[in-house]
């Protein structure tokens, strides 16, 4: 299975749960990894990965501000982890402007596979939400 494929499937998949079981948190955190997937989709089409990609370096920032105001906004804890991990998606682009010898097919992955994590946390999180008021962002 194409890896885009299987991508866009736990994406739909949890957006899907997300609008369908999760709180307000979860739909917030699905909308906008669903946002940035696209984004990158769309700015990677004909992508040089020899270099910074500064179109992506500023779409994963703009995730990374909406999932840091998640986390503070909500009462729930795996914001906190997904922000932490769209951080590190942040610094990958910034080591590859720091540093040449970073080869493009590394580049181009780290940038892919961090989202994987976020997901599926997404996507539990959904699972085990019970759409309670004290859950809902404050």
């Amino acid at each position: 299975m194409d890896h885009k494929l299987l991508y866009y499937i736990v994406l739909v998949t949890t957006v899907t749960v997300a609008f369908w079981r999760g709180s307000q948190s979860e739909r917030w955190g699905a909308v906008t990894a669903l946002a940035g997937s696209l984004a990158s989709t769309l700015t990677a089409l004909n992508a040089n990965w020899s270099g910074l990609i500064v179109q992506l370096f500023v779409i994963d920032l703009l995730v990374l501000a909406s999932f840091w105001w998640l986390a503070i906004k909500s009462r729930r804890y795996w914001p906190y982890w997904v922000t932490g991990w769209q951080l590190v998606a942040v610094l990958v682009h910034i080591q590859r402007a720091l540093f040449e010898d970073i080869l493009p097919a590394p580049y181009a992955l780290m940038t892919m596979y961090l989202s994987y994590p976020t997901l599926l946390l997404i996507l539990f999180a959904s699972v085990q939400s019970q759409r309670r008021p004290s859950e809902a962002m404050g």
